[in-house]
């Protein structure tokens, strides 16, 4: 049954409530698709009268649609079975790289309509118009009430509920209002979050480990740097100010690499994507930086049998496991989920990684840790954004928003 948590700062009107119970027949079905009614009763432990009419009401409005079960056993009236309907409503989800801005329309199963792809020039203003001109392209002929909101993945140390990045060094942004530049007059909610959190929530929301979904792990990307994502217990961890989790900038070498952070020795110096590419570039001098392979490019030199690129690979392979080790030991995760090139390059430098953390992680503590590479590899957090937006329609409603402390949780 779904634990439905309240935290609001006053009482629930009559319609948050109703409203409430059909978020719950939603989020139901949509975990489960061609629930029949009586399941839905099972599931929700609402009664099965008050099932019929949450189920009519939102037939009506055409957010359900019903299907004859097939090869239904049972003697008298096969049963109908629900599912959402596919088109009712729509997300959108905005992920920024170094390089571009990805951006897909999906509908609020989870299914991919339309994408776009916008490369970043060189002023984050102009950036911004053309991701704004595509994003009234992409939802040109939707309704307001179909749309359920913008999902945004932004880069460093954001506001949430503003989307101000206050420092992304290695996007050279301080103080850029993201939020502001990309909503304007656009009348459908906007919610914020850090890219690598958003690759978590993608995982939770769209994947099932060995039959289940995760509730306690890490998802570290490594895209335009070293981000992470920390579940516990099926939510992200925010810390005081959003920023917890920041693994990436925690010391591996005191007497190291500068890092863009301003600090020495940070993790992401030594097992990112731009330190790849850095240790490629150092090592192979004839190769103009104009020219520098980018880290997919590297893992397909390895694969083709390059000496230098599998050397750089596997002396990054050692120094992610090193700090990976400092991840297991703090957090002491289910499981540890991986994206971006060490996804797609996984079985070259899994028994490296493996090495590292079997030499300087007790056994009793390594016990039980899995090691996946996400299927989504470099297109890890642009589902999260999605997600985002799903999880703030499924997963809470109520007068005020989860940032100001008036939600009902449904878990």
């Amino acid at each position: 049954m779904p634990r439905v948590t309240f935290t609001t700062t006053g009482a629930l009107s009559k319609s948050d409530l109703r409203l409430g119970n059909e978020r719950l027949v939603l989020d139901a079905i949509r975990e489960n698709p061609t629930l029949s009614r009586a399941d839905i009763s099972r599931i929700t432990a609402l009664s099965p009268s008050t099932v019929t009419l949450i189920v009519e009401r939102l037939l009506k409005q055409k957010l359900l649609r019903e299907e004859q079960v097939e090869n239904h056993a049972q003697v008298g009236r096969r049963p109908t079975a629900l599912r959402l309907a596919p088109r009712a409503k729509v997300a959108v989800g905005i992920e920024l790289t170094l390089t571009e801005a990805r951006l897909v329309l999906s509908d609020w199963t989870g299914e991919s309509l339309k994408e776009r792809v916008i490369p970043r020039p060189g002023s984050h203003e102009v950036f911004f118009d053309k991701i704004y001109d595509s994003l009234r392209t992409i939802l040109s002929g939707r309704s307001e009430s179909q749309v359920l909101g913008v999902g945004v993945g932004l880069p460093g140390f954001a506001d949430r509920v503003t989307g101000r990045v206050i420092a992304a060094e290695n996007f050279n942004w301080a103080g850029v209002e993201a939020g502001r530049l990309l909503q304007r007059d656009l009348p459908f909610p906007f919610f914020f979050e850090n890219s690598a959190k958003l690759a978590a929530l993608a995982e939770t929301w769209f994947m099932k480990r060995e039959g289940r979904p995760l509730r306690d792990f890490v998802f570290v990307t490594m895209r335009g740097g070293l981000g992470t994502g920390v579940m516990v217990n099926g939510q992200l961890l925010q810390g005081a100010s959003s920023a917890a989790a920041e693994f990436g900038h925690t010391i591996l070498f005191p007497d190291g690499k500068r890092c863009a952070c301003g600090n020495i020795g940070c993790w992401e110096q030594y097992a990112s994507d731009l330190a790849l590419c850095r240790n490629y570039l150092e090592r192979s001098p004839k190769t103009r930086v104009t020219d520098a392979p980018c880290a997919e490019t590297i893992v397909d030199r390895a694969r083709d049998g390059e000496a230098l690129a599998v050397a750089v690979l596997q002396e990054t392979a050692e120094l992610f496991g090193l700090g990976l080790v400092n991840v297991i030991m703090v957090l002491n995760p289910q499981a540890i989920v991986v994206g971006d090139f060490l996804a797609s390059g996984w079985d070259l430098m899994e028994e490296r990684i493996w090495t590292v953390l079997r030499s300087r992680v007790p056994s009793y503590y390594l016990a039980g840790v899995r090691i996946y590479p996400s299927e989504h590899a470099a297109n890890s957090s642009l589902p999260g954004c999605v997600a985002l937006v799903l999880s703030n329609y499924f997963k809470t409603f109520g007068s005020d928003s989860v940032a100001n402390g008036g939600a009902v949780v449904i878990h």
